[in-house]
């Protein structure tokens, strides 16, 4: 079993015993990594669930001026972006790097699965981590760092339109939802698409959007 592991939240009440027997039936990996190195890229699958076990770990991300914009620092032990792992879009928001020399124990998704059905401490200390308010990695934490309004939106649809390989895409968010991940009004975000549209940067029909002058929102979305 990897160091500190039994000390993590999701496997409170459970003895040394039980999490080594859970460590070698459900497929857990240690991997360690030195510091300094990526080892989870924005963008990619979160197919299996971290736990940091020892060592810090940098959540960042970058602007659109590949400014490099620190968003979190995880100290072990902990679950690293639990709820990101059921989640129907499950790309990773930013990307995680060991700030100094780090542990991190995989589990991957469908050997966790059987954990949870099995495992009924898991699963309650598992639901119980996902539902506080205060855990990391929402992707309304990435938006915060942009200052503008414009700046916000203009980053979430260059987003959708490198996912989708298109100027054009579906919006699959409201303007409700979208204020509450940007964290702003929904009056004050309408005017900003309102503007855009105005101006002639977006089309907006209904959920579907058309990019018409990207350069001009990527000088947005450095601001």
């Amino acid at each position: 079993m990897a160091r500190n592991l039994n000390k993590c939240s999701l496997f409170s009440g459970l003895d040394s015993t039980d999490v080594d027997r859970i460590y070698r039936d459900y497929g857990f990996e240690s991997i360690s990594y030195p510091a300094g190195e990526v080892f989870a890229i924005r963008g990619a699958k979160y197919s299996s669930l971290l736990v940091s076990v020892s060592g810090i770990v940098r959540a960042e991300t970058t602007d659109r001026q590949d400014n490099t914009v620190k968003i979190e620092r995880i100290t072990p032990p902990s679950v690293i972006m639990p709820a990101l792992l059921y989640a129907a879009d499950n790309t990773l928001p930013v990307n995680l790097m060991a700030k100094t020399a780090t542990t991190i124990v995989s589990i991957p998704k469908e050997g966790f699965t059987a954990l949870l059905m099995n495992e009924k401490a898991v699963l309650k200390n598992f639901l119980g981590i996902v539902s506080s308010p205060n855990r990391f990695a929402s992707d309304n934490i990435v938006y915060l760092t942009f200052k503008t309004i414009k700046g916000k939106f203009a980053n979430y649809l260059l987003d959708l339109s490198e996912r989708n390989s298109s100027n054009e895409f579906h919006n699959p968010l409201t303007q409700e939802q979208m204020a509450t991940l940007f964290g702003v009004t929904r009056p004050a975000l309408a005017r900003a698409i309102g503007e855009l549209a105005a101006e002639g940067t977006i089309y907006v029909r209904g959920k579907r959007i058309r990019i018409l002058f990207t350069e001009k929102l990527r000088q947005y979305a450095r601001n």
